[in-house]
Formats: C-alpha cells, structure tokens, sequence
C-alpha cells in the first residue's frame, strides 16, 4: 500500500508539466465548481510548507542567517531591479502613463510568493534560504510596494501589512518552524522516514491550489481582446525572464551548490499574485488588475517547466564535473 501511494507522488512528481497547465485550463474553465475550494487554499498552502519543511533543520536556518549575501542580493534583484526593468521595458511599449504599466509595475513590486516554498522542497532545494527570504520579502512589502509604484508610476498605495504578515505567519512560517524543529527532535527521522511517505499529500494539494488560484482570471480570458492578448504575451516574457534571471544569478552566487541554485531560481520566479490582485482591485480599474493578476497561471506553469529544466541542467553539471 505504502509503495503505490509513494508511486502516486512520484508520477504526479514526474508530470508537473502536463498537469499544472491542465489545472489551469480546469480552473478556467469550471470557476464555479472550484469557487467552494477558495477558502481553503490557506490551510493547503500551509499543509505543503508543513511537509516539505521535514527535511529542513535549525542549523541550516543558523547557517543561511550567519551568510546572508545570497538572500541580501536575491532581495535587491526581487525588489529594486525587476520592477525597475520591467517598468522601463512595459512604458516604453504602453507609454510611461498606461495603467497597463502601472499593473506591471505593481505585479512585479509584490513579495515573492508562498508556492515558493512548495516549489524549492518539491525539487529538493535549499528550504532555509527559502523560507528566511520569502519572510524578510513580506516584511519589505509594506514599504517596498508603495515606494515604487509611488516613484515609479506616482500612484499612492496603502498596503495591509498585518494582514500580508498574517497569511505569511499561518501559510509558510508557523508549519516551516514545527517541521524544522519536529526535524531536529527527532533527530532527522522526520526527514528519513516521514517526508518521503508524505510527500504524496503536498503533490496532490499541488494542482488542485493551481486550479482554484486560475478561477480568478475565468473573466478576463474569456473575453479576451487582441489588446488583452498582447499583455499576456508580455507577462508571459516577463515571467519568463524572471526565472532565467534566477537561474543566471543562481549560477553567480550558489556556484556548486544545487540546494541553493534551485531555490534563488524559484525565489526570483514567483511573485504574491493574491496581494497584487488584492491591492489592484482596492485601488484600480480593471485595466491594471490584468496585468496583475494574469501572471497566475504563468508562473506555476513556467515553475513546473523550470523545475525539470534545472533539473537536467544540474544533472549534466554534475555528469560534466
């Protein structure tokens, strides 16, 4: 019994880019069947940080904290320089005073998203880097996001920071600090035993969060227009790009490490498509919400098509060397 069940996870493992785009076509296409699952998104979030965090410990966490320049600079690329570029390259396509720039910019100030974490553990990355830069981004957020799309765009924006910290604390830190220390008490049995014959539950969560997240685009790309079109189109590149500018930095700073590479890949790739559809629907039209929130299929697909790519990229690494 325990081997089919460890063989369900491994297929499901095995097939993420078949099965992340088919959950995003199923979301589309059955909003109102997924509508129900909404709620409950939070508490699967934190199920798969709880899993995928057994194989973390408390000396990694001491020893990311000790060396910090991987996480200073994957911070500084997330939040200075992507919005930066992206600004610059989406005005001079729209103009400076589109509000299709102003949905760029604010897709691309938000801070890295809580799938990362589910990301970096699925393809074994380094969870302590993970999860301590994905913290020290929600916290910049409150003053991250209104600093750009204020200097960049001139838009005053007020950000829920409690709330932002509060998703944060229940989705990713809480379940990472019981499984690390859970990890430890057990003196890693945790990540010998009990990962491996869980990991199935974080795989199946897996598309049916994909799934739900897409019911909120249905609308926008059911009605698409040749104008819309080419917005996809340039947050597919956008978000495409993001990743290669991941892999490139990865390869600067984590240089033999695997662990390390594929988690500032994933950190660079995947932004908090909630908040910025969030803050676009309090303070926007739907003009700018587009942008913002089209990005959520794109980046569990091209995270999934990454993943294998790193994956392959390392194996030869490791073959070559």
């Amino acid at each position: 019994m325990m081997r089919r069940w460890q063989a369900l996870g491994s297929f499901i493992g095995k097939h993420l880019m078949v099965i992340v785009p088919l959950g995003v076509a199923l979301g589309i296409a059955f909003p109102e069947v997924l509508l129900p699952v909404k709620p409950l998104i939070p508490t699967l979030f934190a199920i798969m940080t709880l899993q995928n965090s057994l194989s973390n410990d408390l000396g990694s966490m001491a020893v990311t904290l000790r060396r910090p320049l991987a996480l200073v600079i994957t911070i500084v690329t997330v939040h200075l320089a992507m919005p930066l570029v992206t600004f610059a390259i989406a005005s001079l396509i729209f103009g400076p005073n589109s509000p299709t720039v102003a949905g760029v910019v604010l897709e691309y100030s938000v801070p890295i998203g809580a799938s990362t974490v589910m990301w970096i553990g699925m393809f074994s990355g380094e969870l302590a880097l993970g999860i301590s830069t994905l913290l020290v981004s929600t916290l910049l957020s409150p003053f991250t996001i209104p600093a750009a799309m204020q200097l960049l765009v001139g838009t005053t924006v007020e950000v829920d920071a409690l709330g932002m910290m509060g998703d944060m604390a229940y989705m990713v830190a809480v379940p990472a600090l019981v499984s690390t220390v859970f990890n430890e008490l057990s003196h890693g049995w945790a990540k010998q035993v009990l990962a491996p014959a869980t990991t199935p539950i974080s795989r199946l969560a897996l598309p049916l969060i994909v799934a739900t997240n897409a019911t909120g685009i249905a609308e926008p790309v059911r009605h698409l227009t040749p104008r819309l079109v080419g917005i996809m189109l340039l947050m597919l590149c956008f978000a495409i790009g993001s990743f290669l500018v991941g892999m490139a930095l990865a390869r600067r700073l984590a240089q033999d490490d695997e662990e390390r590479f594929v988690a500032i890949s994933f950190l660079c790739g995947i932004r908090n498509v909630t908040a910025g559809a969030v803050l676009a629907s309090q303070y926007f039209g739907p003009e700018v919400m587009f942008p913002a929130i089209i990005g959520t299929p794109f980046q569990q697909v091209l995270a999934a098509t990454f993943g294998r790519i790193m994956e392959r990229s390392l194996a030869k690494h490791a073959k070559e060397g």
